[in-house]
């Protein structure tokens, strides 16, 4: 009977061992509500070379649960699940050995952790820098050339004017081009008149047919919409609904609708005369957000890898230093969980005249002399 009790005291006591060896095992690395990864006491979150294999699966299968509840993912079968899995792996170990290299800015599990570098930029990639064969391409202006004795803000945040409306979200539809251009007219319609009027992106998607709509557009094209076509109604009068439709002429015969006067290119490669143009209003940029980097940013001054093949369009709304590095603050159109809630701090005054991801090689802005925010649509 006593070497029956010692027989089971010893399995209970490996049991416990088993138990705790598997636990340090398997707190390598967490993650919060947050979504953030962390290490576990006396561990590193780097998933390299040596790493368990098994430990690293078990987690991340974990961590894709939570991340699938957070941003409300379903998919359609087994196999589905499975191959995204794989894909939010290989996003993960991209993330933990990034951030472990202690950058100026942080990588996350983001709305776009299950997507591909390639699906990615077919879902996220709508504007198009070129400007309209049949178009007389506007000069840049000198209106925000800088000049001896220019003294311009140290920073500017036009969130904190209230001349912005909430982070909006293009969705599945290739639309930037169209919530870069709204955002800026938004911004200064505000600015001019004092009223901040959240307008409709799928006016544009539905009636400017100069463009493509979920299938990517011009910001020239849109301006010059705006311009010759009566303005644009609200978004409560025409909401978004992400997919292309037929253009509701009726629905603006009835509205009024927020006009712009005009719209004008800064000169290109010039981040001081942007600096300057910020300084005055929210104004539209096409830049390069291709790099798995900008895919899965999360919070910090953004200086990672970038290119300058334009592609989509983004709304600079102000800039500033940090510990003696200067940024812009680029308002996005992927809803507020990707990036510093929708937002980006990004590198300014680099070496490259372009700006960092071509910020200052494609900038324009619209112009509004009217203090009245609403004019008659054309019928």
């Amino acid at each position: 009977m006593g070497s029956a009790k010692s027989a089971m005291l010893i399995l209970l006591l490996a049991m416990v061992i088993a138990s705790c060896a598997t636990a340090m095992d398997m707190s390598v690395f967490s993650y919060d509500e947050n979504h953030h990864v962390t290490a576990g006491p006396g561990q590193s979150v780097t998933a390299g070379p040596g790493r368990r294999q098994s430990v690293f699966d078990a987690e991340a299968g974990l961590i894709f649960e939570s991340w699938m509840v957070k941003h409300g993912k379903v998919y359609d079968s087994v196999a589905e699940k499975e191959r995204r899995l794989t894909i939010f792996e290989d996003n993960l170990r991209f993330i933990t050995n990034r951030n472990a290299e202690n950058l100026g800015y942080r990588l996350g599990l983001n709305r776009f952790a299950d997507l591909s570098l390639h699906e990615y930029g077919q879902v996220c990639h709508g504007a198009d820098p070129r400007p309209p064969s049949n178009h007389v391409f506007m000069t840049s202006s000198n209106r925000y050339r800088t000049c001896a004795g220019d003294v311009l803000p140290k920073t500017v945040d036009w969130r904190k004017e209230g001349a912005l409306t909430d982070v909006k979200d293009q969705g599945h539809c290739r639309s930037c081009w169209a919530f870069s251009t709204v955002g800026a007219v938004e911004g200064l319609n505000k600015i001019v008149t004092g009223e901040l009027v959240t307008l409709s992106e799928q006016d544009l998607i539905n009636c400017n047919k100069e463009n493509n709509g979920c299938g990517g557009g011009k910001v020239e094209t849109a301006y010059e919409f705006i311009i010759n076509n009566g303005g644009l109604t609200t978004d409560n009068d025409y909401p978004y609904k992400a997919v292309n439709g037929v253009c509701d002429g009726h629905l603006k015969e009835n509205t009024k609708n927020v006009m712009i006067d005009g719209y004008e290119n800064l000169p290109a490669n010039n981040e001081l005369a942007l600096t300057k143009a910020v300084a005055h209003q929210p104004v539209t940029a096409v830049i390069d957000s291709s790099s798995r980097e900008f895919q899965l940013y999360e919070s910090g001054i953004f200086d990672g890898t970038c290119g300058t093949n334009l592609n989509h369009g983004v709304v600079v709304v102000g800039y500033g230093t940090e510990n003696g590095r200067d940024y812009w603050i680029v308002r996005n159109s992927w809803g507020n969980t990707w990036g510093e809630a929708g937002y980006m701090k990004m590198a300014r005054n680099i070496v490259n005249p372009r700006g960092l991801c071509g910020i200052a090689m494609r900038a324009s802005y619209p112009l509004k002399n009217s203090s009245s925010t609403y004019k008659s649509s054309i019928v």
